[in-house]
This record gives C-alpha cells, structure tokens and sequence, in this order.
C-alpha cells in the first residue's frame, strides 16, 4: 500500500535531485547567452524594399550584406563574447562544485558529511552572488534569473535542514 503525498517524509537525496535539475536549466539559460538579444531593434529595412533596392541597383546587395555584419559586430562590441564565456564558465565550475560537494556528503559519514554539506552551501551562496553579479554587468532580464535564485534558495533550505 503506498502513503500518500502529503504524509511522505522528505527524500534524503532530494537537495541532490533538485542541484541536478538546477544545472540542467542553468545549463540551457547560458547556452542562451543568459536571454541576451543579440540583434539590436531599430527602424529596419523589410525584405521586400531590400530587393526592391537590389533589382534597381545590383551593386547594394553588397552594401546591405555589410550593413547587417556591422549592426552585429556592433552589438557583440556592447556586450563582448568574452564576458559572457567569463561568467558562463565561472557559473558551471560552481555548479560543477555543487554537485560534486552534494555526491561527496552523501558517500561521506559524521565530520565528513557535514563539511561537505557546508562547501555545498557556500557553493549556493557564490552562485547566488554570480548570478547577482550578472544581473548588473550583463543586461539581463531579472524576471528570467529570479527562478534560479529561488531554486538555490531552495537547495539551501534542504541543505541546511540534513545538517
């Protein structure tokens, strides 16, 4: 007979299940470059009047081809590459930490555990501070990041109630 819902206990290794679907999302979020648009908006020229242009003058095609190359050269000037492979990487080394923290407790007994767990939550609280750090440099959407943060907020609670 199976128990109900609402009168299970809390699985010992559910702050390992929820630091697994955390990487997993943040993981596709920076593969999305953190949600930044890299196009920027602004009055543009529709594709009927481009070739409209090109039909009268061949040699334009050219000149809008180089247009758009410098719109987004531009744009990855604003908000360089590199910055964004900087926090990515610091980001997933941290969750990489998390999840081998996370592993290392469970396997572990007594001191052990606990300082485990401990690095577990410090590596909580430094992905909270990246992603804040994100937030101010990079022009992300907060609405997008909140959820993370509220996740970690969660691992945290769970973390710190098995200690």
């Amino acid at each position: 007979m199976s128990v109900l819902v609402i009168n299970r206990d809390l699985s010992e290794l559910e702050y390992y299940h929820q630091a697994n679907e955390l990487y997993k999302d943040m993981t596709q979020l920076l593969l999305r470059n953190f949600g930044i648009k890299t196009k920027k908006k602004g009055p543009a020229i529709s594709s009927t009047e481009k070739a409209a242009v090109i039909a009268a003058f061949p040699y334009m095609e050219e000149a809008f081809l180089r247009m758009d190359q410098l719109e987004a050269a531009a744009t990855l000037r604003e908000y360089s590459g590199w910055l964004i492979n900087h926090y990515r990487q610091h980001i997933l080394t941290r969750l990489e930490s998390l999840l081998d923290n996370i592993s290392d407790a469970y396997r572990s007994k007594g001191e052990r555990r606990k300082a485990f767990r401990r690095k577990a939550l410090n590596d909580c609280e430094k992905l909270i501070q990246l992603l804040q750090r994100v937030m101010t440099v990079l022009p992300v959407d907060v609405n997008k990041l909140i959820p993370y943060v509220d996740r970690i907020d969660r691992i945290i609670e769970l973390l710190k109630t098995q200690l």
